[in-house]
């Protein structure tokens, strides 16, 4: 469907949308690159923007895309968008990254402070912190945050206070079965 033309893989952000994601023009010296957004004719799609990507996230058995959305940039600032390229989140972020392991979580920054949006483009918590770390395995179980002081909290999912910034360290326990 799509011409081999391209450096890198061809990225499939979800397999019922005619989407295709092609990076080109791979400069490996310094990182930097360029993508486009293809349909199965061939033609460029969800066009406007400097780059646009799928959002990779990962846990210790698998690796895959955040679902229904993708991560576009534009004069140096991020956002994002639906597959059918309606914005859902202004493109006004300094960088959003997947909160690894964690579906429907994304760590946005702005201003240097640090938030979650879910993947629908509703901001969870405000990027107001210093850092922020997913507590548990899944979007519901909370946030550790870390304020301009240093002290560290807990906030849950609809940005309610569970622990207030008094902490000098807070530190996820893991339970093991065997």
């Amino acid at each position: 469907i799509i011409t081999p033309s391209y450096e890198e893989m061809i990225i499939i952000p979800d397999n019922k949308t005619d989407i295709f994601l092609c990076t080109y023009d791979v400069n490996y010296e310094t990182g930097e690159y360029k993508t486009k957004a293809l349909n199965s004719k061939n033609h460029e799609i969800l066009t406007g923007y400097d780059t646009i990507e799928a959002i990779a996230n990962k846990n210790d058995n698998s690796l895959w895309y955040e679902e229904n959305v993708l991560k576009v940039k534009k004069d140096g600032k991020y956002g994002l968008i639906n597959l059918k390229g309606k914005e859902i989140l202004p493109i006004e972020y300094d960088d959003i990254q997947a909160s690894l392991g964690v579906k429907n979580a994304l760590k946005i920054q702005k201003d240097g402070k640090c938030g979650i949006v879910n993947t629908e483009g509703k901001i969870v918590i405000n990027p107001e912190y210093e850092d922020i770390l997913q507590l548990g395995e899944d979007n519901k179980s909370g946030y550790i945050v870390k304020n301009d002081e240093g002290l560290y909290g807990i906030v849950g999912y609809s940005e309610n206070t569970i622990l207030e910034n008094k902490y000098q360290e807070i530190e996820k326990i893991y339970k093991h079965w065997i």
